[in-house]
């Protein structure tokens, strides 16, 4: 979901020679929209990745096991999920 620049109020006690030095500036006036796109994506596979490999790590008793799994399994979904409404995207 990208972020709406314009949601926020202006910041009006501002003093008028710092308005006028300093123009309001959005981020999407220069190219950013609230989304980190594919970086995030490998991110996501590679946090995965690592938490599954901290499984062979030596635990006490399951219990680090379980969470390790937990969280990479919520990863994962969050992936498989993201994947799905970009692909189905124009179909709304």
């Amino acid at each position: 979901m990208a972020l709406d620049a314009h949601s926020e109020q202006p910041d009006l006690s501002l003093p008028d020679d710092y308005k006028h030095d300093h123009p309001d500036e959005h981020p999407t006036d220069w190219g950013w929209h609230g989304e980190w796109g594919r970086a995030a994506r490998v991110a996501g596979w590679v946090v995965a990745a690592i938490l599954l490999l901290m499984i062979t790590a030596t635990h006490y008793n399951g219990q680090g096991t379980l969470f390790l799994s937990l969280s990479a399994a919520f990863i994962v979904l969050g992936l498989f999920y993201d994947r799905h409404r970009r692909k189905n995207a124009w179909r709304k």
